[in-house]
């Protein structure tokens, strides 16, 4: 069947149809192309009578960490998916090659197996190929690549999927993919599966600009539940096939259904698209946010301070909230909270910005890792920082997780610093439009590579960051570095000056803390001191650094040791009486 405007109509999921079916689990099913071929063929001889015009072999997870079996089983599988896909189809429908991601233990070895299933493809006369459920484009484009270098005359789909947000798991807005898919050569159409029922997907295709390349919609049957103990998809297939006729209308030109979609759903939905007319909805652009712009202070006098001060281990915030104030009294522009520094839990650094912001009106720029909270409790976070009016956040990836926590403790890392500024950026254009919220990034001038920390602040700067907090500044080569960070990046600068309050201390920040090397002989100043002549040597030291890297930076970053913000007071009297 091949309808006005329609290049494809795709059958539904195999996977949840066997499963419903014949009361087995959707996990592997990939393996019934061996132990029970008949039920597959059957499956897809269905989806044709409905109406299909295009089938997918059996072949999704058809690899071998999906399987967990050895390359030999797999191939097996991969080669008698082709050929029952091929056997139903006949000349009535066309055959996709059926791919979905890849876990493996490195990029390597994933990489060898993608190129492995795209060759017993095409050793099987399949051409065509459906890359999906992806939550990343830029795999999608070299798999496409790989196609084309191998057999130029194939085909290649490539679906990514995102949630209801619009945003993929590792926070990678649909726009973004839609522009990147569009653009890339090899790939002959794009779109996005799985996840989303209809009626999100059909918002996605509405807002895309679509003419340029065939665009692929195969939602789900709708979201799932759970029923005696089985996942089941409710909604029903008139619904689907409903919201999917609109989706058409959109100028979407393949379709098809995913998880929890049967015969059925395909049938109604071809039903119901003989005569649609393709009649495009009109897209209106976003707005597009600009990061405040601020020139570059000119003059060491018009120098701005944020100052780092660690929440408590605690609900004892008493003391927290002195050197809060003190700090703040001192004239700082921006009063920054460590999230949970070597993943130990402290006071929630976005809870006290709040607080400190509506019970004394501080400016606070609270850090915000990637490690601890999935893509939806990073949302609902930055929403709510934006009601409470908390304008600036410092966007970290995060240290991991202590070695002797990780069998009761667990990372999250949805993204990395990169992607969540990204995520925010986008997210002021969608959500925070009426109070966007800037973001600044770390930059570590201390890297034994900075030729490639360099281009990982460029990418940031790129996402959105509008400022950069260096890591703390005790060596000429730091200071090197933050003069060619300096030439290199537009945004802010605030150099990192982290005083020293004795010997224990310097050695242990000097061993135990990454990315920061401080010099021998500055360790060897603090040897014997008493504590108050540690902290006048910490003074000095810190006012000394000011000097050197005043003409290279907009502000300076001060990290509070143990909470004592009377050295932090003292060492910024000094430097504002000195210059």
């Amino acid at each position: 069947m091949k309808e006005q405007g329609l290049l494809y109509l795709f059958d539904g999921a195999m996977g949840t149809y066997l499963a419903d079916q014949y009361h087995m689990s959707v996990t592997r099913c990939e393996s019934s192309n061996l132990l029970y071929p008949e039920r597959v063929l059957a499956a897809h001889q269905a989806y044709i009578r409905a109406g299909a015009s295009a089938v997918k072999t059996n072949t999704f997870g058809a690899n071998s960490g999906a399987l967990g079996a050895e390359w030999k089983t797999v191939e097996s599988i991969l080669r008698a998916g082709c050929r029952l896909a091929k056997e139903a189809a006949g000349e009535k429908a066309a055959v996709f090659a059926s791919v979905g991601p890849v876990s493996l233990s490195s990029e390597e070895e994933e990489w060898a197996e993608y190129q492995r299933i795209i060759r017993v493809f095409l050793e099987e006369g399949v051409s065509r190929f459906l890359f999906e459920t992806f939550h990343e484009y830029r795999i999608l484009i070299r798999l496409a690549e790989e196609v084309k270098q191998l057999c130029p005359e194939g085909y290649v789909i490539a679906e990514c999927t995102v949630m209801a947000d619009r945003y993929t798991t590792s926070g990678i807005p649909a726009a973004e993919i839609e522009k990147a898919l569009l653009t890339a050569e090899a790939v002959d159409a794009y779109g996005f599966n799985c996840t989303c029922g209809p009626m999100h997907l059909l918002r996605i295709a509405e807002e895309m600009k679509l003419g340029g390349k065939p665009v692929s919609i195969m939602p789900n049957a709708g979201y799932p539940s759970v029923s005696g103990g089985r996942t089941v998809f409710e909604n029903a297939p008139a619904y689907f096939a409903e919201q999917m006729e609109k989706i058409k209308g959109c100028g979407v030109s393949i379709l098809g259904g995913c998880c929890g979609t049967t015969p059925e759903h395909i049938r109604l939905m071809a039903e119901r698209l003989r005569g649609a007319a393709s009649s495009p909805h009109p897209v209106s652009k976003p707005s597009v946010f600009h990061p405040i712009e601020r020139p570059l202070s000119s003059g060491f006098g018009s120098k701005k301070f944020a100052v780092e001060l660690d929440s408590p281990m605690d609900a004892k915030a008493e003391r927290f909230f002195q050197a809060a104030s003190a700090l703040w009294d001192a004239g700082i522009n921006w009063l920054t909270i460590a999230d949970c520094p070597v993943a130990r839990a402290r006071v929630d650094s976005s809870m006290l910005a709040a607080l400190l912001r509506s019970r004394y009106g501080m400016a606070v720029m609270p850090h915000l890792t990637c490690r601890d909270r999935n893509l939806n409790a990073t949302k609902a976070l930055l929403l709510g920082l934006g009601i409470e009016g908390i304008r600036q956040v410092l966007v970290v990836t995060g240290d991991p997780i202590a070695a002797e926590d990780r069998n009761k403790v667990k990372g999250v890392f949805n993204f990395n610093s990169e992607k969540l500024l990204a995520f925010i950026r986008d997210l002021n254009q969608e959500a925070l439009e009426a109070s966007p919220i800037e973001t600044a990034a770390a930059l570590n001038v201390n890297a034994a590579n900075f030729a490639a920390e360099l281009e990982r602040a460029k990418r940031k700067e790129a996402a959105g960051a509008v400022r950069f907090l260096t890591q703390p500044v005790f060596t000429e080569e730091g200071c090197a570095n933050l003069e060619l960070a300096r030439k290199a990046l537009s945004a802010e600068l605030f150099g990192g000056i982290m005083p020293l309050v004795s010997y224990r201390n310097a050695c242990f920040v000097n061993n135990e803390i990454s990315g920061i090397n401080i010099p021998a002989e500055t360790v060897s100043r603090y040897e014997n001191c008493s504590r108050e002549e540690a902290e006048a040597l910490a003074v000095e030291l810190s006012v000394r650094t000011a000097r050197q890297i005043a003409g290279l930076v907009d502000g300076f970053y001060l990290i509070t040791p143990f909470q004592r913000a009377g050295l932090i007071c003292d060492i910024i009297e000094r430097i504002k009486e000195e210059f």
